[in-house]
């Protein structure tokens, strides 16, 4: 066979092809030689397994204590403002040791950030609180849209 003929049908059949495996009509699923009961019995399965779940009534936004410290840093080719490191732990009941080891893990990432990455760093504001950093980040984000976070690092971590 010619080349343009040759392809003409090679185009038909995989149009052919892809319109059988697409989902039929009022279907959201696609055509399956599948019986339906196999579809009622996944179902099935699918509700005793969510009712099974525990759900956790606690906020864990009052387990956590997150740290943070907004720097803006400096190297020889770039100037970046308003960075934000957060460190979160665990509230283990002695909230001062936990805030100090959350300030440690931050301070520990300055010092490495200065090392290889950055000649200057100014800390411009420090603020720790009883939640999780994710709900601190979109405080302090909603107070300052020029906020940019560098990590969420956990204190948790034996290091």
């Amino acid at each position: 066979m010619r080349s343009f003929i040759r392809t003409p049908l090679l185009l038909i059949c995989f149009i052919s092809f892809s319109s059988q495996i697409l989902a039929g009509s009022h279907s959201v699923r696609p055509v399956s030689v599948f019986h339906q009961n196999f579809f009622n019995t996944i179902q099935r399965l699918d509700s005793s397994i969510e009712k099974t779940v525990p759900v956790v009534t606690h906020s864990l936004s009052s387990t956590k204590i997150c740290s943070c410290q907004i720097l803006n840093l400096q190297s020889a080719n770039y100037i970046h403002r308003n960075v934000a490191v957060f460190a979160e732990k665990t509230n283990n009941g002695n909230s001062s040791l936990n805030y100090r080891i959350a300030k440690q893990v931050i301070e520990k990432e300055k010092k490495h950030l200065r090392e290889l990455f950055y000649d200057k760093m100014e800390v411009l504001n420090t603020v720790a609180e009883t939640t999780d950093c994710k709900s601190l980040y979109n405080k302090l984000k909603g107070a300052d849209q020029s906020l940019i976070i560098y990590d969420i690092l956990d204190a948790d971590i034996k290091r």
